[in-house]
């Protein structure tokens, strides 16, 4: 009989592994379970920035194929593998990631075609490395094409992407648009009006649903920025599930009156946090080429916030943060670290 126990122990856990959650822990009549998640903004390749300041439409060009031959040299299969390589130690139930771009090209006033889809590449590489996801929500913010040379023109277009492991059942998920926007005129004459958006789905775990938002708040005007964070606070109160909204809030733990503080303050807890007090836990941002050594990670704006009651981070570890994580060619995975935390939950 002890073997017979012990046999079904291990099958019990084995079972639990193959789902992702840890065996229920026996010491407690509650139930305890865990689930990993994590938070990824994969960058889009190139620095958009100095497009708005172009002060003609020659320069704007001329600028807009810098950017172009950036998302080139800044390797996106290459850092993809490092990303998948630093996944696979975890193997987290769900990942929201950001800047997950699709770059067009083709000849100006032709037809574009797909030089680099950031989904189809980054899911290859983690079928590579044995982890198995599928795209469970996607929202399509900004999509721009300028020309880059006197013959060839471009497109970007920015995603934010929530995976979900295949073996994990959802349901419901969301994608939406911000209501507020930036919109930037520019010395050259055209104005960008920039949307920003967010997912979210349920994922069916062991203890019921979770559900799972990821976004990317605006990172150059605070007002629009406070705004979507308080839009999507107010869209996740609705949810009658235990709620955990990852991503780049473009917001340290010392803004509180922005979107830090609005999670934080409205019901809430910061998953980094939690675990760690006193670790700084810098996740942005490296050099826009990927090159600079040492690293120049000296903020803490991407977070997992976990609504309290159900859920309570037991672990989070900083990823893509040092020298050795680095692409064979000397590429950080990306301008940001991850994240990924383990939550523990408590079935009532």
């Amino acid at each position: 009989m002890p073997r017979r126990r012990t046999a079904l122990f291990a099958a019990a856990g084995l079972l639990a592994a193959a789902l992702g959650t840890a065996a229920p822990d026996r010491a407690g009549a509650t139930g305890h379970r865990t689930v990993d998640v994590a938070t990824y903004n994969v960058y889009q390749g190139a620095d958009l920035v100095p497009l708005f300041s172009a002060p003609d439409l020659p320069e704007l060009i001329r600028r807009a194929g810098v950017a172009y031959d950036q998302a080139v040299a800044t390797d996106f299969p290459g850092r993809a593998r490092s990303i998948s390589r630093l996944l696979r130690k975890d193997r987290p139930a769900v990942i929201g990631l950001q800047e997950v771009a699709l770059w067009k090209t083709g000849p100006r006033g032709g037809e574009l075609t797909t030089a680099y889809d950031f989904l189809a590449v980054l899911l290859e590489a983690l079928r590579a490395e044995g982890l198995h996801y599928r795209a469970a929500a996607v929202d399509t913010t900004f999509s721009g094409t300028l020309p880059i040379s006197t013959t060839r023109q471009a497109s970007v277009t920015d995603r934010d992407v929530i995976l979900v492991r295949d073996d994990l059942p959802t349901a419901d998920a969301q994608s939406h648009l911000y209501a507020t926007q930036l919109v930037v005129p520019t010395p050259s004459g055209i104005t960008f009006t920039i949307p920003r958006g967010w997912s979210s789905v349920d994922v069916r775990l062991a203890d019921g649903p979770v559900r799972v938002a990821t976004t990317h708040l605006e990172p150059s005007a605070v007002p629009v920025r406070k705004a979507q964070a308080r839009e999507l606070h107010t869209a996740l109160a609705r949810s009658p599930h235990p709620v955990v909204a990852v991503g780049d809030f473009n917001s340290p733990p010392v803004d509180a009156t922005g979107p830090y503080g609005i999670f934080t303050g409205g019901g809430y807890v910061d998953a980094w946090h939690a675990v760690h007090p006193v670790k700084n836990g810098f996740t942005a941002a490296q050099d826009p080429g990927l090159t600079n050594v040492p690293s120049a990670l000296s903020r803490r704006i991407d977070h997992v916030f976990s609504r309290a009651g159900r859920l309570t981070a037991v672990r989070a570890e900083v990823i893509g943060d040092r020298l050795r994580d680095r692409t064979p060619g000397g590429l950080w995975p990306s301008d940001h670290a991850g994240l990924v935390v383990r939550l523990r939950t408590v079935r009532r």
